[in-house]
């Protein structure tokens, strides 16, 4: 589509390295890439290149989570002290608490250091959220919360006797057909198939604002990365297992496009398992993104001035987003190897209006 490809072209022009779009109303999806995947080989982006996805890790997480409940394997109101005897407060969070950012538990996101040598276990981050943040009472205001997810990860392994990544694969990436989508912290995947990242990390003017909601840095970068007014390569900065079960697979829009479509579809879930991850929400407001409310592992978002529901993740040097919408029956992904720890940058946040325009020549709004 012509107006599609004139539109990546523009964001590249902007500031953006590489892109990868798909779309689907119905039929197979529509692909599209646009820029580079790798500046040093000047390598163009194809559309069967991996991209970090970050975030969206979540929503094929929860969906396995709660595949196992619809399986009788697992009550989504337990309480997760049976699997965390130890750990503060597990016997009033429930497992659904894990996937629906109400559990109460502590951060560690903002709190580890990038270290590309280092091998994270999920217990390390754990240790860290506890260590960090503070932890508050389970069942208040939607908190975006990524040590749930690396908790759900660990509940999957113990119930199921397969690395968290094996089961994903099994109960929602083969029954799909999806090819192209990996969970790295826990499987062997395709290397060779992943565009670079690259990161902006200018410094910082004098007395600029260190919160995240403000534009501070998301990330310890020091030591990893220097301050540069230049793009970075930071494809390696943040290892995969520092991400395990909340933003370490790695995907292609079009496989994107299709699990959701799984999802809405009923392919995946029945529809009061479904309804865990789609009905039941609560509104969530997170600064600095559109996420308005928020079910077990999928959120509604406003895109074009429609309701959108999905995910969007960000890790060093990638941003991505997955989306559909139930009334126009469209769902679309997209993914940019640009990003920074500043969500209120162009590198961070210039993806989001693309997908607004792409959405609108999609649907001819």
């Amino acid at each position: 589509m012509p107006n599609l490809t004139a539109l990546l072209d523009t964001y590249l022009a902007d500031g953006a390295v590489g892109a990868s779009l798909a779309y689907s109303t119905g039929a197979t999806p529509t692909a599209l890439t646009a820029g580079l995947s790798d500046r040093q080989h000047v390598t163009p982006v194809t559309s069967d290149q991996l991209f970090k996805i970050g975030s969206c890790t979540k929503t094929f997480v929860a969906a396995a989570l709660v595949k196992l409940a619809e399986n009788g394997k697992l009550d989504l109101g337990a309480p997760i002290s049976a699997w965390f005897r130890d750990l503060p407060g597990a016997k009033d969070i429930s497992v659904r608490q894990l996937i629906n950012h109400r559990s109460g538990l502590p951060e560690f996101e903002y709190y580890i250091p990038m270290d590309p040598s280092r091998q994270w276990t999920p217990r390390q981050l754990v240790d860290i959220a506890f260590a960090s943040d503070k932890q508050k009472a389970p069942g208040g205001p939607a908190v975006y919360n990524n040590t749930g997810y690396v908790l759900a990860g660990l509940v999957i392994e113990a119930v199921t006797g397969q690395s968290l990544g094996a089961y994903v694969r099994s109960a929602i990436l083969e029954p799909l057909g999806l090819e192209n989508t990996w969970s790295p912290a826990t499987e062997a995947f395709p290397e060779k198939a992943m565009v670079r990242g690259y990161y902006h990390r200018p410094p910082p003017a004098p007395n600029a604002p260190t919160d995240i909601d403000s534009g501070g840095e998301m990330w310890r970068m020091d030591g990893v990365l220097p301050y540069a007014d230049d793009l970075q390569n930071s494809s390696d900065s943040f290892p995969f297992g520092a991400a395990y079960g909340c933003g370490d697979m790695v995907s292609t829009p079009s496989d994107m496009v299709t699990f959701m479509r799984g999802l809405f579809s009923g392919k995946l879930l029945s529809p009061p398992f479904f309804a865990e991850m789609f009905e039941h929400r609560v509104p969530a407001s997170f600064p600095g993104t559109r996420m308005r409310e928020t079910g077990a592992g999928m959120f509604q978002s406003a895109y074009a001035v429609r309701a959108f529901y999905g995910h969007q993740g960000s890790i060093p040097g990638y941003v991505a987003v997955m989306l559909h919408d139930p009334l126009s029956g469209l769902t679309i992904a997209m993914t940019s190897n640009v990003g920074s720890g500043n969500r209120l940058s162009f590198q961070a946040s210039g993806l989001h209006p693309v997908v607004d325009q792409a959405i609108r020549i999609i649907l001819g709004d």
